[in-house]
């Protein structure tokens, strides 16, 4: 690793996991930051994948394994944040390990869907630059809409929104999230990697 990309690395690290949670404080623990930290793995999928799509025959353990890291990463993050936030309280504060347990595995389907999507995104794309860029685009109006989303919703999807906020509600939307996101996963890499696979 370049000590210009190690250097990057240790500053969004020390940015996410430490000076945002020490910052809110018990505010971290709330699921409207806890679920996009869950999700941070998906940029460091993303160019991994896209690398692993740029030398063929592509390969599903390379994909995997991009994966698998940036989830690794997207963890460590989060669980970064998770102690900082019970240092400066000065006491324990975790939240219930159902929904540490549907963050984790929310993360890691996300994490597998990126790469899929990564894969179908290069194939169109001319070079891995252009590739990277498309995916980087991708992610500025998903945040977008993200942060528009709070202003656009009517009161009763804002309360139906809120009530997955909550343990029971998390375990709920991950019962039927994950299957989706893997079902997602495979069709994109079923459907982009056939002609390699005969």
């Amino acid at each position: 690793m370049r000590i210009g990309a190690f250097a990057a690395n240790l500053a969004v690290l020390l940015l996410f996991g430490v000076g945002i949670p020490w910052l809110k404080g018990i505010e971290f623990l709330d699921l409207f930051l806890l679920i996009p930290y869950a999700l941070l793995g998906v940029f460091y999928t993303s160019p991994r994948a896209v690398a692993a799509a740029f030398e063929p025959p592509i390969s599903l353990s390379a994909l995997g394994r991009a994966a698998l890291l940036g989830w690794a990463i997207g963890v460590l993050i989060l669980a970064l944040g998770l102690a900082t936030v019970n240092i400066s309280v000065g006491h324990e504060l975790l939240p219930p390990v159902p929904v540490l347990l549907c963050l984790a595995v929310l993360g890691l389907m996300a994490c597998l869907l990126t790469a899929a999507v990564a894969v179908r995104v290069a194939m169109a794309a001319a070079t891995e630059s252009a590739a990277r860029a498309r995916i980087r685009i991708g992610f500025l109006v998903l945040l977008c809409g993200f942060l528009a989303a709070p202003r656009v919703m009517g009161d009763e999807l804002t309360g139906t929104v809120l009530g997955w906020m909550t343990p029971e509600g998390m375990v709920r939307v991950t019962m039927v999230l994950a299957p989706l996101m893997a079902v997602g996963t495979l069709f994109l890499l079923r459907v982009r990697l056939a002609r390699y696979t005969g």
